[in-house]
C-alpha cells in the first residue's frame, strides 16, 4: 500500500525506491562526473557502504511470523471477577529501553492507572514485562522486534487482568532507513466477562521514515484486525513529532471508523525542544468516559496515557 497526503498537509512523504533513483552526479572545474551509480550497486553492498560511512550498526531483527513470543499469568487464582465490569480502563505506556522498571511499577500502582484492565507497553524486553506482570498480578504476551543498541530486546506487550485467548504479532513495513530497525504491533484477543476485545500495543517509526511510511504502518495494524471483531483498541506510541503528522494519523483512524479516544489530553512526552504528543489510545465499538495523561515520574520520558470507557459496550 502506499499513502499520498492530503492537499494541505506542508510535509509530503519521502518515497524512495532503488529502482526510481537517478544516479547522483556533480561537477569540478566544469567537468560533469558521475559520483554514484546506485543503479549498479547491489542493495547488500550499498547497506554496507552507509554503514561504514555513518558508523550506524544495523539492527538484529526477528522476522519469524510466531515468535520470539513470551507469556505468563500472574493472576491470582480465585481473586479475578467473571462478572462484567462497570468500566473498562486501558493505559499506554514507552517505557523507553525498559530501563527504570521500578520507577514504571510505581505509577502503575498509583490512581489513576492503579487497577487498570489492560495495559499496552512499548521499547520492552521480556524480563521487564514479567517483572510487571508479577508486581501488578496480570496476564501478558511479549514480542519483541529487534535487539536494541544496548543488546536488549526491544518490543510491544499487552498486559491484562482479564484472560488473553489469542495473540500475534503484525510485521509493519518501512524500516529505519540507517539501522534498518523493523516495528511490528503486537494483537492480543482479551475476553472481558466473555466478551472478546481486540487490544493493539502498537509503535511505529520515528519520522525518518517519512509520514507516509508512518501512515503506511497504521494501516497495515488497522487491515491487521479489520476483521476480527467489533471491538477494537489500538494504543501506544506513534511518534507524531513532526508538523502536520497527528492531523494525518488522526485523520486516518477517523476514516477507517476509530475515535480517537485519548483526544485532548495534550503532549505526552517530554524531550529537549519541548512537549510531544506522540502517545495515542484508539477504538473502535467501545465509548469513551474520561481520559487523561499522568505526568508524575513514571521511568520514561513518555508519560502514561489512560482511557476509562463504557462497559458493556
Amino acid at each position: 500500500m502506499s499513502w499520498s497526503l492530503e492537499p494541505d498537509e506542508p510535509y509530503p512523504a519521502t518515497r524512495t525506491s532503488g529502482s526510481e533513483q537517478a544516479p547522483l552526479t556533480g561537477t569540478r572545474g566544469g567537468r560533469h562526473r558521475s559520483l554514484l551509480r546506485l543503479d549498479l550497486v547491489t542493495p547488500c553492498a550499498l547497506l554496507a557502504v552507509l554503514t561504514l560511512l555513518t558508523g550506524c550498526p544495523i539492527a538484529e531483527n526477528y522476522s519469524d511470523e510466531t515468535g520470539p513470543r513470551y507469556t505468563g499469568d500472574y493472576r491470582v487464582p480465585g481473586t479475578g471477577s467473571t462478572a462484567a465490569p462497570s468500566s473498562l480502563t486501558v493505559v499506554t505506556l514507552n517505557l523507553s529501553f525498559a530501563e527504570h522498571v521500578t520507577e514504571a511499577i510505581a505509577s502503575l500502582s498509583t490512581a489513576p492507572l492503579s487497577g487498570a484492565d489492560v495495559i499496552m507497553m512499548q521499547e520492552m524486553d521480556a524480563p521487564a514485562v514479567e517483572r510487571i506482570a508479577q508486581e501488578l498480578g496480570m496476564t501478558y504476551v511479549y514480542y519483541p522486534a529487534s535487539v536494541a543498541v544496548d543488546g536488549d530486546d526491544f518490543g510491544n506487550a499487552v498486559l491484562s487482568r482479564w484472560p488473553i485467548t489469542a495473540d500475534r504479532k503484525i510485521h509493519l513495513p518501512h524500516d529505519d532507513p540507517y539501522h534498518q530497525q523493523h516495528r511490528i504491533a503486537v494483537v492480543a484477543t482479551v475476553e472481558v466477562a466473555g466478551t472478546p476485545v481486540q487490544m493493539v500495543s502498537a509503535h511505529t517509526a520515528t519520522p525518518i521514515v517519512g509520514l507516509g511510511g508512518r501512515l503506511d504502518q497504521a494501516e497495515t495494524i488497522i487491515d491487521g484486525i479489520d476483521a476480527t471483531g467489533p471491538l477494537q483498541i489500538i494504543a501506544g506510541d506513534f511518534n507524531t513529532s513532526d508538523p502536520g503528522s497527528q492531523g494525518q494519523t488522526v485523520k486516518l483512524f477517523s476514516k477507517r471508523g476509530y475515535q480517537w479516544a485519548s483526544e485532548g489530553v495534550g503532549d505526552t512526552v517530554d524531550s529537549v525542544i519541548g512537549g510531544l504528543p506522540l502517545d495515542y489510545v484508539f477504538s473502535r465499538g467501545v465509548t469513551p468516559l474520561e481520559r487523561g495523561v499522568d505526568r508524575r515520574d513514571a521511568g520514561s520520558d513518555h508519560h502514561p496515557v489512560w482511557v476509562r470507557f463504557a462497559w458493556p459496550p
